[in-house]
């Protein structure tokens, strides 16, 4: 894995801003039947399917998708050329369970600051217990 690492690597040269571009980390990540999703701290969401060891990489900030196929060939798409001109198959699937894998991390997001809000609110009301030791 390192070998292929380092070659993929290689090829890539440093770009203007890069050096100020914060490195991104890992948000949160769960697992499915399927595949484990990943959801780093600038937006990007990378896929590893379980049965057929291919990637997907959604990139918000390139407006990009990275597919790496079950023989570790990948190609990189905008997201405009995928609208306007399609894409295979096997792309596409994975692009449907990556919007349905969004829809959740949407979810989860809203459920969290829900209860957040929730939480703090009722602390707020006079939940609080030196608020009702004062009452008593």
């Amino acid at each position: 894995m390192n070998e292929h690492l380092l070659k993929a690597a290689s090829t890539m040269q440093p770009r203007e801003g890069d050096d100020k571009t914060p490195i991104p980390s890992l948000r949160t990540y769960f697992r499915t039947r399927s595949a484990i999703i990943l959801h780093l701290t600038n937006g990007t969401l990378q896929i590893n399917f379980f049965e057929d060891h291919t990637k997907i990489i959604l990139c918000p900030i390139k407006g990009a998708v990275t597919y790496i196929d079950e023989k570790r060939n990948f190609r990189t798409y905008k997201m405009t050329s995928l609208v306007k001109n399609g894409c295979r198959p096997d792309l596409a699937n994975r692009l449907r369970y990556a919007r349905n894998m969004i829809q959740k991390l949407l979810v989860n997001k809203a459920s969290a600051m829900k209860t957040a809000t929730s939480s703090s609110s009722s602390t707020a009301v006079g939940s609080h217990p030196s608020s009702q030791t004062a009452a008593a």
